[in-house]
């Protein structure tokens, strides 16, 4: 097995709470995200710089790339969630601020004007339970003031990505884990348009004064193609051989948790229909039941007996279908990982341990295991946080905290691909 190594001075970094009052970063999150701290812990333990190039195949909100902008590192990522791919593309835009203003007072203009906007059939069932009374009708007004301004297409995204961050605060389908909980919640249609200009505020502050830098020499350049994520299947990559020379992501935890369901409202209100999110749901990584993705072939992968061991003291067979087709997902992507990195590069993996009818699942140690088929070489594996079971899981078999953990990998001269 790997060597186990306790750091528990990371533990505060694979939760999202550091970054909530950071600027840029608190201007969308995800649930289950690591920090800054730890990008940058890396990017210094690595001695990364300006020539290298940094992978998230499972970008999520943006923190790889934007904390990789903060240290200068070029960086990519992917994601198969649309609304991930524009959160992080718009976190990651430099935008200048007196433009932004000049754009803020045009739209503040027409927001205060009592426009109102009849929403048709364009909304799936669902968003219209999730926002009655008025809401869906005022955020869907908001949208379409924020359409009729003269701006750029990025400064279109900034406004849209503020309304999108404040669309929660009126549903009532709140997320629980990883479903929906209905409630009968939210603020009313009346405060909309206050929320969404408090939001505007926050992001326009949070954006430094060019003038004010060290070194000014005109505007900023916005169409920056160094810090980037692309809507793609961490699975099968559209990146050449030996593209990066590190990778700092965290894959979905096999915990039950679909973020087509959490997110859906967001979703299917600004980027996509039911269908369309019903194919994601089934196109997601394995980490839950629904999920019945379409792979590439796995001709070299052998599953592992620890895993097959535990999977077969479960009596539900969905999560054994789960857990399986779980760790065959991951073995893709670190198969993926190998292809495109370049030899000695590095890998730091987020994973979290699971526990299911009272069994544990090593996702760490499985993980590592299952990195060494696909070509790449476990050096440690970092435990960081441990993190207690759902209540369910505790109510039933008693509180048995499970690891959260950075597995470490190298790519040395002799890795293969796993083809």
């Amino acid at each position: 097995m790997s060597t186990l190594k306790e750091y528990s001075q990371w533990g505060a970094w694979v939760t999202p709470k550091r970054i909530q009052e950071k600027p840029i970063h608190r201007w969308y999150l995800f649930p289950h995200s690591f920090t800054s701290d730890l990008v940058h812990a890396l990017i210094d333990e690595w001695s990364l710089g300006s020539d290298d190039k940094i992978l998230d195949p499972f970008a999520g909100a943006g923190t790889t790339l934007l904390a990789a902008r903060e240290k200068g590192v070029p960086s990519d990522g992917y994601d198969l969630s649309p609304l991930a791919v524009f959160a992080s593309n718009t976190k990651t835009t430099q935008f200048s601020r007196s433009r932004l203003d000049g754009r803020w007072r045009e739209l503040k203009g027409v927001l205060d004007q009592e426009c109102e906007e009849p929403i048709g059939d364009g909304f799936p069932e669902i968003v219209q339970r999730a926002l009655p009374n008025g809401r869906l009708e005022e955020l869907y007004a908001v949208s379409k003031c924020i359409d009729s301004i003269e701006c750029t297409s990025s400064d279109r995204d900034f406004f849209r990505l503020a309304l999108m961050s404040i669309v929660p605060r009126f549903s009532h389908a709140v997320a629980n884990g990883g479903w929906l909980r209905w409630l009968n919640d939210g603020a009313g249609a009346e405060a909309v348009r206050h929320t969404f200009k408090e939001q505007v505020k926050l992001m326009i502050a949070d954006i430094p004064i060019e003038e004010a830098r060290p070194g000014y020499c005109g505007p900023v350049q916005e169409d920056d193609e160094r810090w980037k994520v692309h809507v793609a299947d961490a699975r099968k990559m559209p990146a050449s051989d030996g593209d990066y020379s590190a990778v700092i992501t965290s894959p979905p935890y096999p915990n039950r948790h679909d973020y087509t369901r959490i997110f859906g409202i967001e979703l299917m209100f600004g980027f996509q229909d039911w269908e369309a999110n019903r194919a994601l749901r089934y196109q997601m990584f394995h980490s839950h039941p629904e999920a019945r993705p379409n792979r590439p072939g796995t001709p070299g992968y052998i599953p592992p007996e620890n895993l097959l061991e535990s999977v077969r003291t479960l009596s539900d067979k969905r999560i054994q279908r789960m857990l399986v087709g779980y760790f065959l997902d991951m073995y893709l992507c670190l198969c993926e990982v190998a292809r495109v990195c370049q030899h000695g590069a590095r890998a730091a993996i987020v994973v979290g341990n699971a526990q299911y009818e009272g069994n544990p699942i090593l996702v760490d140690e499985l993980t590592a295991e299952i990195g060494e088929q696909a070509g790449l070489t476990c050096k440690e594996i970092r435990a960081v946080r441990w993190r207690g079971n759902s209540a369910q899981q505790m109510g039933k078999y008693g509180r048995t905290p499970a690891r959260e953990s950075v597995v470490m990998f190298a790519k040395s001269e002799q890795a293969s691909t796993g083809e």
